[in-house]
């Protein structure tokens, strides 16, 4: 396991944030109690695994929870719901912003980071020009774009799935917005090259903003070496992208940021669709970033739920897109996987069907814990062995 040796991040106690964000008494949720057991477990709770529930392997959740000290601070704060939350986002924004060596005003907090992938394709619309980025990857900022008009040009991918990086750098020209790139790609899991990606960003930055979604990058090998933060700190058109859905396991209590120009911020900070950032999301997120014990602990279990969907792929005999570096493989099924995903669903087991066409036989599978994967891999033997 690589330990995490990015500059340190300012580390105020939980009680001097909520003084600061406006807090006032303390109140506890009796719902938030009753879960308390389970997300400050090693593990979650060791209740009789249920053989007949369903398995969810197609949302890239982390299903080990939040940081037990994301889970106290929430319950400690939702008695207060009542302020807005401006105080708290700019004292998260100072965190967030010591940490990864930027000034706060180039930190956008959102509720994950889709809404920051939103707002970058409309930046983009109202800029003018193309978004050029790769075929099969994730399709936040592309959708969005075409819905507003703007046209999304498509390189294929390398031979080993990966991004072609000297043919999107080609690509690159006049008429071109912006390029965006997912790094772990979702969803093939693939990394690009840390000395590739910095030259590549180094260089076509000096001609458009170049957008790197870094959702996964924590659970990568390299990591903390591959994150691009110091170009925005550099002041280039950079915008890096990142969220708690992942790694820090809030995916139901949404909380993202952006690293990226301070102008840009400020631009998409006008619209005011970006302002309202919920206030226990922002109190789990800082306690998150404190908690640096289970950041690591988490690194390891996800890496390892990743190895054991390797071997899994490799006794079922079906390919996969080579060194996966996110909490997910991406397979053949040798059949299409909307019909793979259906007959997975009649075993109480979910998994990504349909949806990136120019593979149609491939699917997504996600980390889940040991016993829903092991359900994961006897459901697909059992599929696999009849074709």
């Amino acid at each position: 396991m690589i330990t995490n040796t990015r500059a340190p991040f300012f580390s105020p106690s939980r009680r001097s944030l909520m003084k600061l964000a406006g807090a006032g008494a303390v109140g506890a949720a009796t719902a938030l109690s009753a879960c308390s057991e389970t997300a400050t477990a090693a593990t979650p709770a060791n209740d009789a695994i249920d053989p007949n529930a369903m398995v969810i392997l197609s949302a890239n959740e982390n299903p080990y929870g939040p940081s037990p000290m994301a889970v106290e601070a929430i319950k400690e704060e939702a008695g207060n719901l009542y302020r807005y939350t401006y105080p708290t986002v700019m004292k998260f924004a100072e965190m967030v912003a010591e940490r990864e060596g930027v000034a706060p005003e180039q930190v956008l907090v959102t509720n994950g980071s889709t809404p920051i992938l939103a707002a970058f394709s409309d930046w983009v619309n109202v800029k003018g020009g193309k978004i050029v980025t790769s075929a099969i990857t994730y399709e936040g900022v592309p959708r969005v774009a075409e819905q507003a008009g703007t046209e999304v040009v498509y390189m294929p991918l390398t031979q080993d799935m990966g991004y072609d990086m000297e043919a999107i750098a080609a690509r690159v020209g006049p008429d071109t917005g912006a390029v965006y790139l997912c790094n772990p790609n979702n969803p093939t899991g693939k990394t690009i090259p840390t000395a590739q990606l910095k030259a590549f960003v180094e260089d076509v930055s000096n001609k458009v903003p170049v957008f790197v979604d870094e959702a996964y990058l924590d659970m990568s090998d390299d990591y903390p070496g591959n994150v691009m933060s110091e170009f925005v700190a550099a002041g280039k058109p950079v915008i890096v992208a990142r969220t708690f859905s992942k790694i820090y396991g809030m995916a139901g209590q949404r909380l993202g940021y952006g690293l990226m120009p301070a102008d840009m911020a400020m631009d998409m900070r006008k619209t005011g669709r970006l302002s309202n950032v919920n206030y226990l999301g922002l109190v789990g997120g800082m306690a998150s970033l404190e908690d640096t014990a289970h950041f690591e602990k988490m690194r390891a279990t996800m890496i390892r739920g990743r190895q054991k969907l390797i071997a899994m792929a490799a006794d079922l005999g079906r390919p996969i897109a080579p060194d996966p570096q996110g909490s997910f493989i991406y397979m053949d099924v040798g059949m299409p996987a909307k019909d793979f995903a259906a007959k997975m669903l009649d075993r109480n087991v979910r998994v990504v069907g349909e949806r990136w066409s120019d593979l149609p036989n491939w699917t997504r599978i996600c980390v889940g814990l040991d016993h829903e994967i092991d359900k994961c891999h006897a459901a697909a033997k059992e599929i696999l062995t009849s074709i």
